[in-house]
């Protein structure tokens, strides 16, 4: 327990140093028995020059500076610092001002040594001094008769083996009582019979006479007249017992041996040369020190030019960038897009870029409802809408079309934006015309821009009309379940309905007709804008022309396929390849033509385990055609095409990842969304362990994104929607969508090393289980082998054994 604190003698000054400066000034080793110690004045005033005021001798450093030991010079001064361990004067050391007061210090802590060395050796020599203690020993250890206790005359008792006697309890003989119970013989065997009440009976037992119970004579007489006793008398009787232990005396002392100082003394074993040897082994020693002089030289030389011990890459940032870093973030390129009646608090579940023209784009909000509300409107007919947003009018929508269900996903024709289809929850497809609503809108904007009269203007929100479908397909010949991916067919490879086969195109516009869609149920259907027929009553009807089921491959059922990316091959049997990401986390890729030459045919080609949940986005990369990027659960994946495992995996994310992209102008860049309302951008040539960028969209879900962008680097937009129904346009920064020269090459070279580390990690793999297979193998055998040997040896005793018998009995 720490004393008071006491008037500071002079000369002294107390001080307070924490665990980091005793660790600088190596003064752990200072305690009770290593009291003092000196410390450099330079070395502290050093300290203090660097630290400033965070430094622990900042508040002595008047002490210091003022220091002075005769004629010693500045930097060869030496302080006496002691530790303070009961913090007597408030701190945990104290210092001494000059070298008088030192000089009292060292000779309090000498005589203190001093003293308390004689108090030691007194100790030990009294404790050498001690008598060692009386030994009792029985001189007559023999063992002796026992002698009974008798009473002697006129003294009442007796024998002591007759008291023990009488102290012992013993059982009595009473008459035994004997029971008779009896039942009748057909109730032997019967098992019981238990049935419920509906209450129980209860009762209470009040003491009460017995009148048939007897009286007993004979112990009414012992109590006297006038009293009755009823029942057997119990006799009473006075013992006691007593237990004594057995105790023992013994005693026992350990001899000490006093621990003394003890010391050896060895010489080293010397081995006797002869001159020869001498001689060679000083010619091998120059000749080594001739042949290292000059490498010696040189590394002397580069120490005083580099200094090797010093990291360089230290001195770097965490990224150098060029220019304002302002232009290296990503900014919000408009303000937010959202409609009170149809997109507020709605999901945004896809986007798409009107391709021939610059700032319009269009997004699907679907309802925001739980499980429970989605199975009480089951069987309701519910629309949604695409709203299609100009730059121009952040407020209101330049178009809206309305559809019979929740829209998942949809796409503009490439080649045609007045074409656009879509995939509807009840699993129905859908297109619409949009030149007409068009051309209505450009005669509105000119009239608007004219200045016609304040009675012919007509307020925006007024002017927004839902434009129906032109054609929806049939329920009878639509998906079972959820359209989950849609994507137009390359105008070149055009399907012949029913075979599937690719067909010269009967279009010479370059537009496409056809399109192609996916959904859980295990379908993948194939349409034809102008495959319509019309029924009974003049309706047209919208079918598909062609289907296929993709079954799993081990054929335990369909695959729930969620995204679908096509092959962009114009030749050869790849036209008709395809990827597509299931719910149960697979990469299928697959072929919607069946091979002619196998015997049982299937439409996947190989399945891959990419994610632990639905795979939420599939992509091709628009730079290599053999590169598939996957997103789901909390990573992403990069596939190439020969590899079953993927060639870059990302890190785990705090949330969980909802969509991704590649970016359209740099190969090594990719975008994904997050569950939290964050945006992050990879740049694989920057750092492949952590995103390059990271952007807070906002407090909602992120749910859907897509890039827009003609190819030029001037300009990049990235539009993201989240679950809130609002619509975000952000430009790409520079550094993130200009390409690095080169960059195309670099990337394609990493994914190639990471191809070959993974197939050398795989065929290491291989060979591991091909030895532990071998490694099986023989231990199988020698166990095999140890049972034969165990089998024969048993077979040969019971043969010995039965030759023995034999031999016996004749």
């Amino acid at each position: 327990m720490a004393e008071e604190k006491v008037e500071i003698p002079k000369g002294i000054t107390p001080i307070w140093l924490s665990g980091t400066t005793i660790s600088m000034f190596n003064l752990q080793e200072m305690n009770e028995e290593n009291p003092i110690k000196r410390v450099s004045c330079k070395d502290i005033l050093a300290d203090i020059q660097f630290r400033g005021k965070t430094s622990d001798w900042e508040p002595a450093k008047a002490t210091f500076v003022d220091y002075v030991d005769g004629d010693k010079p500045k930097e060869e001064l030496e302080v006496l610092l002691v530790v303070d361990e009961d913090n007597v004067y408030g701190d945990n050391f104290y210092l001494c001002k000059n070298e008088e007061t030192a000089a009292e210090i060292i000779e309090k802590f000498t005589k203190k040594d001093e003293t308390a060395t004689e108090g030691e050796a007194a100790a030990e020599a009294q404790e050498e001094e001690e008598p060692r203690p009386r030994e009792i020993v029985d001189p007559d250890p023999i063992n002796r008769p026992w002698q009974e206790w008798e009473p002697s005359e006129g003294v009442t008792g007796v024998k002591t083996a007759e008291s023990i006697d009488a102290l012992v309890i013993r059982d009595c003989d009473p008459p035994l009582l004997k029971y008779s119970m009896s039942r009748q013989r057909r109730y032997f065997g019967l098992g019981g019979r238990f049935h419920d009440v509906d209450h129980v009976e209860s009762e209470d037992f009040k003491p009460y006479r017995d009148p048939q119970f007897k009286e007993n004579t004979a112990d009414k007489e012992l109590a006297g007249p006038g009293i009755s006793i009823f029942g057997t008398r119990f006799m009473e009787r006075e013992s006691a017992s007593q237990c004594v232990p057995s105790t023992e005396e013994a005693a026992t002392q350990t001899a000490r041996y006093r621990m003394v100082n003890s010391m050896v003394q060895y010489a080293p074993i010397m081995q006797e040369t002869s001159e020869d040897d001498k001689e060679q082994l000083e010619e091998a020693v120059g000749d080594m020190l001739l042949r290292t002089l000059p490498l010696a030289e040189d590394a002397l030389a580069t120490n005083q030019t580099i200094k090797v011990f010093e990291d360089d890459l230290l001195r770097l940032g965490d990224e150098e960038t060029l220019g304002n870093t302002s232009d290296n973030a990503i900014k919000e390129y408009t303000s937010p897009f959202t409609d009170i009646n149809y997109s507020k608090n709605k999901i945004i579940s896809a986007i798409d870029w009107m391709p021939d023209a610059k700032g319009v784009v269009a997004v699907a909000c679907t309802e925001m409802a739980s499980l429970d509300e989605q199975v009480e409107k089951d069987g309701q007919v519910r629309n949604s809408h695409i709203l299609i947003w100009n730059f121009k009018d952040p407020i209101h929508p330049q178009f809206v079309l309305e559809a019979p269900g929740d829209i998942f996903t949809f796409r503009f024709n490439p080649k045609d934006s007045d074409l656009l289809a879509a995939g509807c929850a009840s699993g129905q497809v859908m297109w619409w015309k949009l030149g007409a609503a068009k051309d209505q809108a450009a005669k509105r904007e000119k009239g608007a821009s004219s200045g016609a009269g304040d009675d012919e203007r007509v307020s925006p929100k007024d002017e927004v009309k839902a434009i129906k479908p032109y054609l929806t397909s049939t329920i009878e010949g639509s998906h079972k379940r959820p359209v989950s991916a849609l994507s137009w067919l390359p105008a070149e490879n055009e399907i012949q309905p029913r075979t599937g086969r690719i067909v010269a195109p009967t279009t010479h516009d370059g537009i496409s007709q056809q399109l192609v869609t996916l959904a859980p149920d295990g379908m993948v259907l194939f349409w034809d804008l102008r495959q319509k027929k019309e029924d009974k009553n003049g309706a047209l009807l919208w079918q598909y022309i062609y289907k296929i089921n993709v079954s799993s491959v081990e054929g335990l059922g369909e695959l729930s396929g969620c995204r679908l990316c096509l092959s962009p091959a114009t030749e050869g049997e790849e036209v008709t390849h395809f990827h597509l990401g299931t719910e149960d986390g697979e990469l299928v890729n697959g072929s919607w033509l069946l091979p002619e030459a196998e015997e049982n045919p299937s439409h996947v080609i190989s399945s891959h385990a990419a994610h632990y949940g639905p795979v939420v986005s599939v992509q091709r990369s628009p730079f290599f055609q053999d590169t598939i990027l996957t997103v789901g659960d909390w990573t992403f994946n990069i596939y190439k095409a020969a590899a079953k495992e993927p060639v870059i995996k990302s890190s785990f994310a705090p949330t969980g990842l909802t969509c991704g992209r590649f970016s359209p102008t740099r190969p090594g860049v990719i975008v994904t969304a997050r569950a939290d309302g964050s945006v992050d951008i990879w740049d694989l040539l920057d750092r492949s362990h952590e995103a390059s960028l990271q952007h807070n969209v906002g407090p909602a879900a992120v749910t859907a994104l897509e890039f827009w962008g003609d190819g030029s680097p001037n300009l990049q937009l990235l539009a993201v929607g989240d679950q809130q129904g609002t619509l975000h346009v952000f430009e790409i920064p520079r550094n993130l969508r200009r390409p690095l020269p080169n960059e195309g090459a670099l990337v394609d070279a990493l994914l190639k090393r990471e191809l070959a580390a993974l197939a050398s990690a795989q065929f290491r793999r291989q060979e591991l289980s091909v030895k532990e297979a071998e490694d099986e193998e023989k231990k199988r055998a020698e166990e095999e082998q140890r049972a034969k040997a165990a089998a024969e040896e048993a077979r040969a005793r019971e043969l010995a054994e039965a030759e023995a018998q034999a031999i016996a009995a004749g």
